[in-house]
């Protein structure tokens, strides 16, 4: 039997036998259809349409679409299964025009002279991806490329990737984040014709998991107490080591050095500690806070004398995941919300595009705003008028109300109290207050836009700290590049992830009670 696939204008076929399911076979067939909840039926983002054939309705479809929506075709891709050939229409857009933060650095202009060298520092996210190209000679970033992780096909947060690769996905995981690496590295040596016999080395930042799969690692012990990596060490190996599981011909890309950077535990990674060495904790007499605020809020306290860090289980909120109508940071996706006294939105989108959806940024605008407007009161209940379908924010191209619900306030009530309450554990700890924290520094696309006064506003963060607070975009991809550019980088990276003391939240009462008073609008 065969599956005929429209998508973007182009036309495939697969083979498939009676019983496969739809998302594994689109997987399977290099279409990388968005997957946030790992497959299980929760997020409804893996939409398809069925032009030709039928395919039963599930459960997740009845909860997901209206009547008019099941009898138009409308299915979830995770919960489809195939019985006769069958024509589907792909109908989201979401892979394209994504919106990825790469380095901080200003672009130089520059014409290659076969006398210099090249570096190329790498930050693999769960999400996206960064890389940059460094002028060894000059000091100088040249090019950067970005795109999305490929993986998230498998869902769009850590727990979900090491779920898949624990159930038999370690290889398709891998090879999915080293066909994007290869990718991102021929893209960014194209300008300016950079050839590979003049890169010295690689380095790659990211969190554990994402180096456990990048290396074909078992996540058996990662993801179950107490939580155990095969390796948290810098690793050196070569660009051939790394990428043998592709079977590529050689090109003279096989000798680059390519160096892994050191992480501090199961779920704070090399990722944290670059962005910690990025920003001086090595060295530094003042206390710092770095907070990246993603699917896992990891945080890191501390000076040259003593570093704390931990992380909490935020969710994917911030990038648009389990959110109603949440989508990521793509072209029409609803990053700003101003709501007038006549309880009307006015938004803006990602590249000005229509409206599509609401990302990370757009929720917290949205949440604040109609905290400020008092249509949520202080326990998170939407006013009585929009309870029920929640309020409207704006209109699809289709006529589609982009609606922000009950369920949608939840959502960022979880996932804003786990990250506060994650912070102030993090310096009880460490036996400071607020007034002892000389800087804060969001990294992250997701911090690099937020707008600090709105995430005060909703408790996100603590008004005591908001004008000590520097949005610093990717310190990962920052810590990669300085440690392409300084000595020592190695022995003080290795440093500063032995030296953090994890502190777990699981079991910690001070978590759990903040936890509880912080679900609460301030």
């Amino acid at each position: 039997m065969y599956l005929t696939i429209q998508n973007q204008g182009t036309t495939k076929r697969a083979e498939f036998a009676p019983g496969k399911n739809l998302l594994e076979l689109l997987r399977e067939n290099g279409i990388h259809q968005s997957a946030v909840c790992g497959g299980n039926g929760t997020c409804g983002k893996c939409k398809i349409q069925v032009v030709q054939g039928n395919i039963i309705p599930s459960n997740a479809d009845l909860h997901t679409f209206t009547q008019k929506e099941l009898a138009q075709g409308m299915r979830l891709a995770c919960k489809a299964v195939l019985t006769e050939d069958t024509t589907i229409s792909m109908t989201s857009e979401e892979e394209m025009h994504f919106e990825v933060l790469g380095t901080t650095h200003a672009l130089q202009q520059h014409v290659y002279d076969e006398s210099r060298w090249y570096g190329i520092a790498i930050d693999i996210g769960t999400t996206t991806l960064a890389l940059s190209l460094v002028d060894l000679q000059d000091k100088c970033v040249v090019n950067t490329y970005t795109s999305i992780n490929h993986q998230r096909v498998y869902g769009a947060d850590v727990i979900s990737r090491i779920k898949a690769s624990t159930e038999g996905k370690k290889e398709e995981l891998q090879q999915l984040i080293l066909q994007d690496l290869v990718k991102g590295i021929h893209e960014l040596l194209k300008q300016p014709r950079i050839p590979s016999s003049r890169i010295s080395g690689i380095v790659i930042s990211g969190n554990t998991t994402m180096q456990h799969l990048l290396m074909g690692y078992s996540c058996e012990t990662l993801g179950v107490y107490p939580f155990t990596p095969v390796t948290l060490s810098l690793k050196e190996l070569t660009a051939g080591e790394l990428f043998a599981a592709l079977r590529l011909p050689d090109h003279g890309f096989a000798c680059i050095p390519v160096v892994l950077l050191p992480g501090a535990s199961a779920f704070v990674g090399s990722d944290i500690v670059s962005g910690m060495y990025r920003y001086h904790f090595h060295d530094r007499d003042e206390i710092a806070l770095l907070v990246d605020l993603g699917t896992n809020g990891e945080m890191a306290l501390g000076n040259k004398e003593k570093v704390m860090v931990t992380s909490t289980a935020a969710g994917p909120a911030f990038e648009g995941g389990n959110i109603e109508w949440g989508i990521g940071s793509v072209h029409g996706a609803i990053n700003s919300v101003k709501i007038c006294s006549d309880q009307k939105a006015v938004v803006t989108t990602i590249g000005n595009a229509p409206a599509a959806g609401i990302c990370g940024t757009g929720v917290i605008e949205t949440a604040a705003e109609l905290l400020g407007q008092e249509l949520i009161d202080e326990t998170g209940m939407l006013d009585e008028d929009f309870f029920d379908d929640g309020f409207p924010l704006a209109v699809t191209e289709k006529g589609e109300q982009i609606l922000f619900t009950q369920k949608d306030v939840r959502e960022i009530q979880l996932a804003k109290s786990a990250v506060r309450a994650g912070l102030e554990t993090l310096l009880l700890r460490y036996g400071v207050s607020y007034e002892d924290v000389s800087k804060v520094y969001l990294a992250g696309g997701f911090g690099f836009y937020l707008d600090v006064e709105k995430a005060v506003q909703i408790g996100l963060l603590p008004k005591a700290l908001s004008a000590r607070t520097e949005a610093i975009g990717n310190a990962s991809l920052d810590g990669a590049i300085a440690y392409l550019l300084e000595e020592n980088a190695a022995g003080h990276m290795t440093n500063i992830a032995e030296k953090a003391v994890e502190i777990p939240l699981s079991t910690d009462k001070d978590f759990n009670s903040l936890y509880v008073e912080h679900m609460l609008f301030e």
